[in-house]
Formats: structure tokens, sequence, C-alpha cells
């Protein structure tokens, strides 16, 4: 039997696996957009943002959604990392395909 560790949490853990949270959700919510921007062009016989790009999107959204699940079911120094790769994903995401 394994003792759980009933000590609260820092309010700097939460409040970055709140922050993490927002840039997976967002990176989730721009995903679902994409697809339904490329499945209206295609629909209307217009160029749209492409397959590879809503592919990249969807790939980052996912890798983002698994990291932040990681992230809220642990604790320590795995929320600080799960959240940072949450963040590094979203930047990579807007540097590539939209900024750049």
């Amino acid at each position: 039997m394994t003792m759980v560790d009933s000590r609260p949490e820092p309010r700097v853990a939460r409040l970055w696996r709140g922050v993490s949270g927002a840039f997976a959700v967002g990176l989730v919510l721009l995903a679902l957009a994409l697809i339904g921007v490329q499945v209206y062009a295609g629909a209307h016989d217009l160029p749209g943002p492409g397959l590879d790009v809503v592919a990249g999107h969807v790939g980052a959204a996912v890798a983002a959604a698994v990291a932040q699940v990681f992230a809220d079911r642990r604790q320590g120094r795995a929320v600080t990392a799960c959240g940072l790769v949450v963040v590094v994903l979203t930047a990579l995401t807007m540097w590539f395909y939209w900024w750049a």
C-alpha cells in the first residue's frame, strides 16, 4: 500500500497548470477551426489552408492535449515539464504556420 501525499499543491503549480491548459485548449480550438475552414473550402472549390497545415495543427493539438492530461494528473516537476511541452508546442505551431 502506498501513501498519498495530502499536502496542498503550491499556488504557482496550479497557476502554471491553468496557463498551460489554456494554451492546450487554444490549440485544440484552432485545429477544429482549421478543419472547419478546410471542409468549407473543399465544398466551395476554394484553396483553403491545405491538408498539411490542418494535419500539423491537429498533431500539435493532440500532443498538447496529451501533455496537459499528464500535467493534470501529476505533481512536482512533471507539471512543469508537461506544461512547458504545451507552451513550446503552441509557440512552434504559431511560428511555423502563422508567422513564418
